[in-house]
């Protein structure tokens, strides 16, 4: 069994109702307050808690039909009651701003709360939960909270560990101590309210948002956020996880090994690894997300391009990667500028002269190479700009006369010499920037740092769109010489 750090029980208030809460670490400490999921209490979070404790300041909630807090009498556990619960739960221990973590249900009420408060949050933290859920896992968690009603403690125990393997038989006999009552009857019964228990519950539920309105509430978060699936979850699929981060504003994913819905008790070593590390990013102020990347694979082009004569997406998309590969060198220029331009100026002329009264040579920074290349790069974004625009009007109407070959090589003819001279200043100041040891002394400062390696990210990306490209022409002219041989069909 695992060992959890010593925690406090607390009650308070919160609009007539008891609410619970465990609480670790030096109330000093940045606060991280913790939403579990639904049927379970605070103590989902006790593994991470153990491992946290001397940094932050923890607060497991056991949200309102949970746990060791009150049911709601009227039955209201509509996502607006949970949210209001959480604000005046805020009030009542005086949170000006913290660490929010939800899991599942709670990291819908987190996601409704920091669209709602986003003062309070300085940082989000999204557990296995996104803005659809998978209805296989959804139903697996229905059938196992609505279960026999009354069981003893062990038959439970060994009910909860058929549905989760990943655990230990010592671990869910832990974690069922805080889920599980005694009955009258001297058996054992679930904390959370009876009546999600029953098939026609007069309880109010959940939101009554539309599955468009809760992405929108997704994209509408601006603060750090950080969502974690677990590899093996049911709940969250991999589809659902990666467009989320792609339309959201500010996150980063991480997908934690061995570990299925629940992941903070699955695996508590990468689940709390991935979560320090992303706050050390957020409160270093490097938080960077990684840029999403959709290029369909130059195969999937050429077969789409074989199978359907007149059809627009293989061309299309190699326009788009030309586009691509545009926008990111040029994206990146304009970052590595901004970044050293303004440390470029600030050098003193003092500097030179104190150099010279030592008789040493000058030289050269690191920011004045990067700057350098940086302006060599300008250009060549240009040029491959405009040839890029050039190539992309020139496809459309041969688009329109449903020729694949003559749709591709526009794009490909005009901006390929532009890519084959940008190949080598992209890969050197990448290299440069990567190896050198300049980079150590020129020290900027940290938000120019951030700059720099989203600039380097950028740069990358743009690069990988001039190879796709090259490969393209490549295959076109394989491609046109075997149609002269007699070997492709018209």
């Amino acid at each position: 069994m695992t060992s959890v750090a010593p925690y406090a029980d607390h009650d308070t208030k919160v609009g007539g109702l008891k609410l619970h809460y465990q609480e670790w670490g030096d109330p000093k400490s940045p606060p991280i307050l913790m939403l579990h999921g639904f049927g379970v209490s605070g103590h989902m979070f006790d593994e991470f808690a153990d491992r946290v404790k001397d940094r932050y300041r923890l607060i497991a909630l056991d949200q309102r039909g949970h746990g060791d807090s009150e049911w709601s009498e009227p039955g209201d556990y509509t996502r607006e009651a949970f949210v209001k619960d959480v604000e005046g739960f805020r009030k009542a221990l005086k949170l000006d701003r913290f660490i929010l973590v939800g899991h599942s249900m709670g990291g819908l009420n987190a996601v409704s709360y920091t669209a709602e408060h986003p003062e309070h949050v300085s940082a989000l933290i999204l557990v296995d939960v996104g803005p659809e859920a998978a209805k296989e896992g959804v139903d697996n968690i229905v059938r196992f909270t609505q279960g026999p009603d009354e069981l003893e403690f062990e038959e439970f125990v060994e009910l909860a560990h058929r549905f989760n393997q990943r655990r230990t038989i010592e671990n869910i006999r832990e974690r069922m101590r805080h889920r599980l009552k005694q009955s009258e009857s001297g058996k054992y019964t679930w904390k959370f309210d009876k009546r999600f228990r029953q098939p026609d519950t007069p309880l109010k539920i959940g939101s009554d948002l539309t599955n468009d309105q809760v992405w929108q509430l997704y994209r509408d978060i601006t603060v750090p956020t950080l969502l974690v699936r677990g590899a093996e979850s049911d709940v969250l699929t991999p589809e659902t996880a990666e467009r989320a981060i792609r339309e959201m504003r500010r996150a980063r994913l991480r997908v934690v090994p061995g570990a299925g819905h629940s992941v903070p008790g699955d695996n508590p070593d990468d689940f709390s690894a991935a979560v320090t590390e992303f706050l050390s990013d957020v409160e270093q102020k490097r938080f960077d997300p990684e840029v999403a990347v959709d290029l369909p694979p130059l195969e999937q082009l050429v077969t789409e391009a074989d199978r359907r004569r007149k059809g627009s997406a293989g061309p299309g998309a190699l326009i788009a990667i030309a586009a691509g590969a545009v926008i990111a060198v040029g994206i990146g220029v304009w970052i590595l500028k901004t970044a050293f331009g303004s440390k470029k100026q600030d050098e003193p002329k003092a500097s030179k002269a104190k150099g010279k009264r030592r008789g040493k040579p000058e030289h050269h920074s690191m920011a004045d190479d990067v700057a350098a290349t940086a302006a060599r790069m300008a250009d060549l974004a240009t040029t491959l700009g405009e040839a890029g625009a050039r190539g992309a009007s020139r496809a459309a109407t041969a688009i329109k006369e449903a020729d694949l070959a003559s749709a591709v090589a526009p794009v490909v003819d005009a901006a390929q010499p532009v890519v084959a001279a940008a190949e080598p200043a992209v890969s050197k100041a990448l290299d440069k920037a990567r190896h050198s040891k300049a980079l150590e002394k020129v020290r900027p400062a940290k938000k120019k740092r951030s700059r720099i390696g989203t600039a380097m990210k950028i740069a990358r990306y743009g690069y990988a769109g001039a190879r796709i490209i090259g490969e393209a022409r490549k295959r076109r002219r394989s491609h046109t010489a075997r149609r002269r041989r007699g070997m492709l069909r018209r």
